[in-house]
C-alpha cells in the first residue's frame, strides 16, 4: 500500500525532499535543546567547568556575582527554540503541500477510472458511496504522508540521535531506556490488526451513510410527496448509530494501544529516575547530565509515541485508501481498443449481428438479434417494459458489450473503432434529459464544447427552444437549478434536442424522448424531433406509436427478442404482436409510415 502510494509523489518531489532536509536540521536541533540547562544547573549554579566553547562566550563568566551566563543561556534557548519551531514549520508546510498534490492526483484518476468504467459497474455501485471514496477517503493519503511518514522520519532522525549521546553520557542509562523497546514493538503488533478491521469497517460504514444521504436528498420530491420524511429519517437514524457504535470501537481500539505506550513509557522514566539518582549521588554523572537525559527520555519517548499513534494512523488511513484503490483497481471492460479505427467518414449503416446479451450473466436481456438498417434510415423499436429496447441503445453507445455476436458501424465492430470518436458520432436524446446546474447555453453546448454563440443559438432555434429561453431576463446566460428543476419537462426536452442538433452526429438515438410528457407538448417536440432525424440514420425507442410516425421499418421485442421485423403495413397485416401493440393505444393521432 505505502510503496503504491509513493506513486503519487510525481511533481511533488522537490517539496518533499525540501520537507526532509528541514527536518533532518530540525532534529539536530531538538537534540542541542536540553544542553544550555545543563549548563545552567552544572557550571552556574553548580562548580563544573563549562566546555571552551561555552566558556569563551559573551558574558559568561561562571562564579561572577555580576555574571550574565544566564542571559547568555537564556538567549541560546531562545534562539534554538526558534530555529527548531521555524524549522519544524516550513518542513511541515512542504509535506502538506506535497501531500495535497498527490491526494489531488490520487482524486484524479479515481474520477478517470469511474468515467472510463462500464454501466455495469455503476449500476451495482450508489453514488454517494462513490462520491465519499473519491472525495474523503482518497484524503487519507494526506494523513498518510502528514501523521505517519512525516513524524516517523522525524523521529527515526531524532531516535538516532539521542541514543548516540544517551550511550555516550552512561551505558546503564541508555540499556535501560532502550529496554522499553520490545514492549512497545509487541504493543504494537497486538494492535495493529483490530486497528485495521475496526478502521476498515467504520469507513466502509461511513461510505454507505453517504450513499443513504445521496440518494434521500435525490428524491426529496418523492419522499415529501409520500410522507416519507419520518421512515428515511428513522433508516438514516439507524445507519448513524451503526456508524457511532463502529466510531466508538475504532476509537476504543486506539485509545487501549495509546493507553498501554503511556505505561511502558511510565514505567521506564521510572526507572530512568531511579538508577540516574543513584549515578549522582555517587559521583558517576552529574546533575546536569541526568537532567539532560530525562530530557531526552521525553525526547525520545516523543517519536515512540509518534511511531505508535501513526500506527493507529496508518491502519485507517489504508482502510480508506483500500476503498479508494478498488475504484482504480475495477476492471475496466469496456475501454479504448489497443488500436482502434477512426473512419473519415461515417455513412451510418448499423447491423447487429446474432447478439446476445446479459446485464448479470442470468436471462439474457438480448437473445440472437439481428437486423440491418440502410444510412438515414428510421427503425423504431417497440415493446413492452423491459423487452430489450434501450439495451439495445445501449451497445450501440458502447455501455455495454455483447458477450455474442457483434455489432457494426459502415462494416466495422464498434469494439475495434475509438470509443470517443464513436461517442462522438452516435447522438442520444434520453427519456429524461440531464440537465447541470449552469447556464442554458453552457448545457446545450456540451454537444459540442468548441461551438460559437451563433451555432449553439441556432440549435435552440431548430430545437423550437428558442422562443422560452428568450422569455428568461437573462436569455441564454439563465442558470438553471439543478438538474434543470425550474424548467418544464418540454423545455427541458428541447434542450436536450438543441445538444442533439449542435453535436449533428450522423446517428441518432431517440430513447422514449416523449413518454413522460403531455399529449400537447409531445406533438409540439415532434416537429423538432423530426427535423433532427432528417438525413440521419435513426433508432427511435417508443412506448408511445405515435413517435414512431416517420419510421421506415419496425422492430418488436419481446422478452430480449427481436419477433418482428418489417414496416408498419406488413406488421400489422401480419396481426401479431405489433398489432396487438397498437390496437391496445388510444392513440390521438393514426400511426403512419
Amino acid at each position: 500500500m505505502v510503496k503504491r502510494c509513493f506513486g503519487y509523489l510525481s511533481g511533488a518531489r522537490l517539496h518533499v525532499a525540501g520537507g526532509l532536509v528541514l527536518l533532518l536540521f530540525a532534529a539536530l536541533l531538538e537534540i542541542a535543546l536540553p544542553w544550555p540547562i545543563a549548563y545552567l544547573v552544572d557550571s552556574v549554579f553548580g562548580d563544573e567547568a563549562p566546555p571552551d566553547w561555552l566558556a569563551k562566550a559573551p558574558g559568561f563568566r561562571p562564579g561572577d556575582p555580576e555574571t550574565q551566563a544566564a542571559v547568555t543561556l537564556a538567549v541560546m534557548i531562545v534562539l534554538l527554540g526558534v530555529m527548531h519551531k521555524t524549522l519544524t514549520m516550513l518542513s511541515q508546510l512542504w509535506m502538506i503541500h506535497a501531500g495535497n498534490k498527490m491526494v489531488r492526483g490520487l482524486r484524479v484518476q479515481a474520477l478517470e477510472t469511474l468515467y472510463r468504467l462500464p454501466l455495469a459497474f455503476h449500476d451495482r455501485s450508489k453514488v454517494g458511496d462513490l462520491l465519499h471514496r473519491t472525495a474523503y477517503d482518497s484524503y487519507a493519503l494526506q494523513s498518510l504522508l502528514s501523521g505517519v511518514l512525516v513524524p516517523m522520519l522525524s523521529g527515526l532522525c531524532i531516535s538516532i540521535g539521542v541514543f548516540v549521546v544517551m550511550f555516550r553520557l552512561d551505558i546503564t542509562l541508555a540499556l535501560i531506556t532502550t529496554a522499553t523497546a520490545p514492549l512497545l514493538w509487541f504493543n504494537i503488533k497486538t494492535y495493529e490488526g483490530r486497528i485495521a478491521k475496526r478502521s476498515k469497517k467504520f469507513h466502509d460504514n461511513e461510505g454507505t451513510l453517504a450513499a443513504n444521504l445521496q440518494e434521500s436528498l435525490s428524491s426529496i420530491r418523492v419522499i415529501q410527496a409520500f410522507t416519507l420524511e419520518q421512515g428515511n429519517n428513522r433508516s438514516f437514524a439507524e445507519r448513524a448509530d451503526t456508524s457511532v457504535r463502529e466510531n466508538l470501537r475504532k476509537s476504543g481500539a486506539e485509545l487501549s494501544f495509546g493507553w498501554v505506550i503511556g505505561v511502558i513509557m511510565a514505567i521506564g522514566t521510572a526507572a530512568v529516575v531511579w538508577v540516574g539518582t543513584l549515578a549522582v549521588l555517587s559521583g558517576r554523572l552529574s546533575a546536569g547530565e541526568v537532567l539532560v537525559f530525562l530530557a531526552y527520555l521525553g525526547t525520545l519517548y516523543q517519536p515512540l509515541n509518534a511511531f505508535s499513534q501513526g500506527a493507529g494512523v496508518y491502519h485507517s488511513a489504508t482502510a480508506q485508501l483500500s476503498r479508494v484503490f478498488e475504484i482504480i483497481d475495477e476492471p475496466v471492460t469496456v475501454d479504448e481498443p489497443a488500436d482502434p479505427i477512426i473512419p473519415e467518414k461515417v455513412m451510418g449503416r448499423l447491423e447487429f449481428d446474432h447478439v446476445t446479451f446479459s446485464y448479470n450473466g442470468d436471462r439474457p436481456a438480448l437473445h440472437d438479434v439481428s437486423f440491418d438498417l440502410e444510412p438515414g434510415k428510421v427503425l423504431a423499436l417497440v415493446g413492452r417494459t423491459g423487452s430489450g429496447k434501450s439495451t439495445t441503445a445501449s451497445l450501440l453507445l458502447r455501455f455495454y458489450d455483447p458477450e455474442k455476436g457483434s455489432v457494426r458501424l459502415d462494416g466495422h465492430d464498434l469494439r475495434s473503432l475509438g470509443l470517443g470518436w464513436l461517442r462522438s458520432n452516435v447522438s442520444i436524446v434520453f427519456q429524461e434529459p440531464f440537465l447541470f446546474s449552469a447556464s442554458i447555453r453552457e448545457n446545450i453546448a456540451m454537444g459540442n464544447p468548441d461551438a460559437s454563440n451563433e451555432d449553439i443559438e441556432l440549435a435552440a432555434k431548430r430545437a423550437q427552444a428558442d422562443e422560452f429561453i428568450s422569455q428568461f431576463p437573462e436569455g441564454y446566460d439563465t442558470q438553471l437549478g439543478e438538474r434543470g428543476v425550474n424548467l418544464s419537462g418540454g423545455q427541458r426536452q428541447r434542450l436536450s434536442i438543441a445538444r442533439a442538433f449542435l453535436k449533428d452526429a450522423p446517428v441518432i438515438i431517440l430513447d422514449e424522448p416523449t413518454s413522460a410528457l403531455d399529449p400537447a407538448t409531445e406533438r409540439d417536440l415532434l416537429g423538432a424531433m423530426e427535423a433532427l432525424m432528417k438525413g440521419r440514420t435513426t433508432i427511435i425507442i417508443a412506448h408511445r406509436l405515435s413517435t414512431i410516425r416517420r419510421a421506415d421499418c419496425i422492430g418488436v421485442f419481446e422478452r430480449g427478442k427481436l419477433v418482428e421485423f418489417g414496416t408498419h403495413h406488413d406488421l400489422m397485416a401480419k396481426r401479431g404482436v405489433f398489432h396487438d401493440l397498437a390496437s391496445t393505444q388510444d392513440d390521438p393521432e393514426p400511426v403512419s409510415v
